[in-house]
């Protein structure tokens, strides 16, 4: 998964908790530097966890893919392969 494709999952993930369309969203970019998602990418080894707050949310995104909006899961990459062969 890219970091655009991240930033675009976390984005749709959020408005579908919402109930409103992504246009109506606050750019993630007001919220967080998407230079930190890139680091992330390049963990290729270990479990980690990324919390950060997300307009009036709070979104948290794991090693394995997942995205969670305010403790629920909203988002799952099976397959782990895309984040850790890069």
């Amino acid at each position: 998964m890219s970091q655009s494709e991240i930033v675009t999952s976390i984005v749709e993930a959020v408005a579908a908790v919402d109930g409103v369309d992504t246009t109506d969203l606050d750019s993630l970019y007001e919220y967080i530097d998407p230079g930190i998602l890139n680091k992330l990418y390049e963990q290729k080894r270990g479990e980690w966890r990324f919390t950060f707050q997300y307009s009036d949310h709070q979104i948290t995104l794991t090693h394995d893919g997942q995205i969670f909006v305010d403790g629920t899961l909203q988002f799952s990459e099976v397959s782990t392969r895309e984040w850790t062969d890069r």
